[in-house]
């Protein structure tokens, strides 16, 4: 895997847990009541939304994009779940 892979896969692990470590809204707008399931899932699709732009950026750059179906996209997102659950642990369960 090359270098941009690798970069891809750490910042996915890294943003995945970002929003379990910080009660404001994306680490800056703080909240009255803190955050609801609802928040967490709209950080979570930001994150996501923010992954794709940067993988999208690093794959055009290397060269021609591959077309991807239905399946990345619900492997991709079944990835950031699981890379954001020792965040969810930590956050919840500890």
């Amino acid at each position: 895997m090359s270098i941009s892979g690798w970069f891809i896969l750490a910042l996915a692990l890294s943003l995945a847990n970002f929003p379990f470590v910080t009660n404001r809204f994306f680490g800056i707008i703080p909240l009255r009541q803190g955050k609801g399931f609802l928040v967490y899932m709209v950080e979570l699709v930001l994150v996501y939304l923010i992954l794709a732009v940067t993988a999208y950026a690093l794959e055009s750059r290397m060269g021609t994009v591959f077309v991807q179906g239905w399946q990345f996209y619900a492997i991709t997102v079944s990835l950031i779940a699981v890379f954001s659950f020792p965040g969810f642990v930590c956050r919840f369960l500890l």
